[in-house]
């Protein structure tokens, strides 16, 4: 049951930090944080993404790019363009890393 509980914490983590500071924080700007806040946020995205986290600044060029270019060849990740579900998230990493 314990197991259960920590994926679930973990997950649900993962997607709030997800939205609240990679989403609309790195990527929107809808709101301002102080730095403190920013390091912090950091740090728990990091902890809640593990090895899927992806840098706030990486993912923010990313996801503006999807959005300027959205379901065209230049969309960093869209299903449209690629083989298959692997070959998106492959091409999706070679962007991130450039950042």
């Amino acid at each position: 049951m314990i197991i259960i509980i920590f994926v679930l914490v973990l997950w649900y983590g993962g997607l709030f930090f997800q939205s609240f500071f990679l989403h609309r924080y790195a990527a929107h700007q809808v709101f301002t944080m102080s730095k403190t806040m920013e390091r912090v946020s950091f740090v728990l995205t990091w902890f809640f993404q593990g090895s899927s986290y992806l840098s706030a600044y990486g993912y923010g060029i990313m996801h503006r790019m999807h959005h300027a270019y959205t379901d065209t060849e230049k969309d960093p990740h869209s299903p449209s363009h690629d083989a298959n579900l692997f070959a998106m998230m492959w091409r999706t990493k070679q962007y991130v890393s450039r950042y």
